[in-house]
């Protein structure tokens, strides 16, 4: 009798749960809007043992319709809850074709938590510009 009531509510449990268990098969970043006049843009913020923080980044427009790109970088230090802005590290790229790509680095003068932000800017005749941002963190 003690055997049936336990496999009785296992089942229940059981039959409990999957009522109330639904799926999610989408991440924040596996959702990626249609973009009028880029493909993709990738970035890699590395920051080394001596404090040498590099940021490397792509961007591929589409052929015969990208005109130009603008790509904002920064890098920010983060103290307590805000981000401040590292002196010197800073830049905008330009690219009058449909790719780019560049390698940006600043020699770092703190262990600490930094935040780079990547921001491109892509026109084209496909309709407004397209802008992404990517953030990516890294300590030292």
């Amino acid at each position: 009798m003690k055997i049936a009531k336990r496999m009785g509510f296992f089942l229940l449990a059981m039959a409990t749960l999957l009522v109330f268990t639904f799926h999610v098969f989408a991440s924040e970043n596996a959702i990626n809007p249609r973009l009028n006049n880029m493909s993709s843009a990738e970035a890699v913020f590395v920051i080394d043992s001596n404090g040498l923080a590099t940021v490397t980044y792509t961007c591929f427009g589409y052929i015969d319709i990208t005109t130009s790109i603008q790509v904002d970088i920064k890098i920010e230090k983060k103290f307590l809850w805000w981000w401040n802005d590292v002196d010197g590290a800073q830049w905008t790229d330009y690219s009058s074709t449909d790719y780019c790509d560049n390698t940006h680095t600043i020699q770092l003068s703190k262990k600490g938590t930094y935040k780079a932000t990547i921001t491109y800017t892509v026109y084209g005749t496909a309709g407004e510009a397209d802008v992404i941002t990517r953030e990516l963190e890294r300590s030292y």
